[in-house]
């Protein structure tokens, strides 16, 4: 039986879902590796755009029939001094925006022209935190995957394909930057064997940022950090920081997003399909896949 919202507090505001997406971070529990554990009842997802459909009588900031994104954490807009939540992110534009943004921090836009960096997943988040790269005109980008579809996709986006299948990409990387590696690396897997290859073709003094999300130990120590003199930043999106600029990086790339193609199945509601949507995206056969969870004709606009 389906449950109906029904507002409870005056600061309340319901939604009512126009698209829901699947996120590569879902597989974490799919596969078994999150710490989380998943009873039944237990209910995945993030990802969403909706319609504001009723607000509490304390809400100012939004009406009914506002168009709305989703974060996939909480957002607290007033704080006391004892209480830190942190801000929530939008998958597609503000985390990985906020990925690429880490990675760059500190560093001159002009000194971009001539350092390397690397991205090291090429799903559409990451692909979107490689059109945001670009933004500082980097002079390569290396683009790891094993996913043949997503590196001719990286590909397309001026970057250098490396399958980790096929080549070692540790070797193929250094010899590419005459031993040193790259000064950046973005890392958006959320496992243990891509930190360790960002860790290694990552160039004394450079910078790491992982937006992936984790759930096992690193693999290297604070001592190898130290030695190596890594910057190393790990964390979900402030969105109320980045947003306006990620929301400006999105539109000035607007037409670049449309031709990637990034949605490849879009499913009416929510039933049986599901399921097999979820194995064909842990397959890789599919790269993101949007749900309709109140039908197809239910749009924005």
């Amino acid at each position: 039986m389906l449950l109906v919202p029904v507002l409870e507090e005056p600061t309340d505001v319901i939604i009512k879902t126009t698209s829901a997406a699947l996120c590569g971070s879902e597989l974490h529990r799919y596969r078994g590796h999150s710490k989380v554990n998943m009873q039944p009842g237990y209910v995945c997802g993030h990802e969403g755009i909706g319609i504001v459909h009723e607000v509490g009588s304390s809400v100012t900031k939004y009406v009914k029939g506002d168009h709305v994104i989703v974060p996939f954490l909480s957002s607290w807009l007033s704080l006391s001094k004892t209480e830190m939540h942190y801000p929530a992110g939008f998958e597609l534009t503000s985390n990985r925006y906020n990925g690429a943004k880490r990675a760059f921090e500190h560093t001159p836009r002009d000194q971009w022209k001539g350092m390397s960096i690397a991205v090291i997943c090429c799903g559409p988040v990451a692909l979107c935190s490689i059109i945001s790269a670009r933004e500082y005109k980097p002079a390569r980008i290396f683009a790891i995957d094993s996913i043949s579809n997503r590196l001719e996709a990286a590909k397309r986006l001026g970057c250098i394909p490396l399958n980790f299948k096929e080549v070692d990409v540790v070797a193929e990387i250094k010899k590419a930057t005459d031993g040193n590696g790259v000064h950046a690396v973005i890392e958006g897997v959320g496992l243990s064997p891509a930190l360790e290859t960002a860790f290694d073709i990552v160039c004394p003094g450079g910078k790491i940022s992982s937006f992936g999300v984790h759930n096992a130990d690193l693999p290297f120590s604070a001592a190898d950090c130290y030695n190596r003199d890594v910057h190393i930043q790990f964390g979900r999106c402030p969105i109320r920081v980045v947003f306006e600029d990620a929301l400006a990086t999105l539109i000035h790339n607007k037409d670049l997003v449309e031709k990637m193609n990034f949605i490849d199945l879009v499913l009416p509601g929510l039933d049986e399909s599901f399921e097999d949507a979820l194995k064909r995206f842990e397959r890789g056969e599919l790269n993101k896949v949007v749900f309709k969870p109140n039908g197809p004709e239910t749009r924005l606009d």
